[in-house]
């Protein structure tokens, strides 16, 4: 709410009707513009939360295999948070392969083995099972959209990308 304020406040001072000198009027708006993406991308937020085009429906139930480089999907989570599967072929860790989650909900955090906290039966969210499956939770992402960026293939070492890797949302 406080951003928006200050985004009016903005709007009013730069751009105004009684602008006589259309040079100062267009700097003006060129600022405004820069400014507001700055804002955004400062905050954290990602516009594929809202954006179809930027994102996938990720369906309860039905696994997604990665088959691109890097994929965003989003979800809508329910009261117990964000409760997923996720397999690794056993070429990992000789193969890339990244799983980031985040939430859509200010500030935007990711989740973590430590910040926002992410439960595994094995192994853990930044350690993924070789050759194996893992069921991973996150109570703190409850009622919200979320984004997970599924990416096969690292820029660093390694940059093959894993033969299968699969993600699940489950109930």
């Amino acid at each position: 709410m406080k951003q928006w304020m200050i985004l009016l406040l903005l709007v009013f001072n730069f751009v105004s009707c009684e602008d006589l000198k259309k040079e100062s009027r267009i700097n003006a708006e060129g600022f405004f513009v820069i400014w507001f993406e700055t804002l955004f991308r400062s905050s954290g937020y990602d516009s594929a939360c809202v954006n179809d085009s930027l994102s996938t429906p990720l369906v309860l139930s039905n696994p997604v295999l990665s088959s691109s480089v890097q994929k965003t999907y989003r979800f809508t989570t329910g009261s117990s948070g964000l409760k997923y599967t996720f397999s690794v072929s056993a070429d990992y860790p000789a193969c890339g392969v990244i799983v980031d989650i985040r939430s859509c909900r200010p500030p935007y955090a990711f989740a973590s083995d430590s910040g926002v906290v992410v439960s595994c039966n094995s192994g853990s969210y930044r350690n993924y099972v070789s050759g194996g499956t893992q069921t991973c939770q996150i109570r703190s992402f409850s009622n919200q959209v979320v984004l997970v960026y599924l990416i096969s293939a690292t820029s660093s070492y390694p940059t093959t990308p894993c033969t299968t890797v699969q993600f699940e949302v489950i109930p």
